[in-house]
């Protein structure tokens, strides 16, 4: 399963705030909100990251980040707005 860090802008770190799993992200306990069963984000079709609400819908009609090569960027739909750089990065 693919791993998610947080970029050096972001804050760095060397364990993963996510792990994907089908599709989806769910918090590992390295997550600075701590470890959650319930998935924040969702990979859709169209490759992009959508919010999901704590029942596994998609609260957004827009994509909150977006997957360029390996790096996540937020978008204007993101709660914080769009960012300078990348978030995060997905690794093996």
């Amino acid at each position: 399963m693919p791993n998610v860090y947080r970029t050096q802008d972001s804050g760095g770190a060397d364990t993963p705030d996510y792990v994907i799993f089908d599709g989806r992200f769910y918090r590992t306990v390295h997550h600075p909100d701590g470890w959650s069963d319930l998935a924040d984000y969702e990979i859709r079709s169209d490759g992009k990251i959508y919010a999901l609400s704590h029942g596994g819908d998609a609260d957004a009609q827009e994509p909150v980040y977006e997957f360029r090569e390996v790096m996540l960027y937020r978008t204007k739909a993101h709660p914080d707005g769009l960012g300078k750089g990348p978030d995060y990065y997905i690794s093996d």
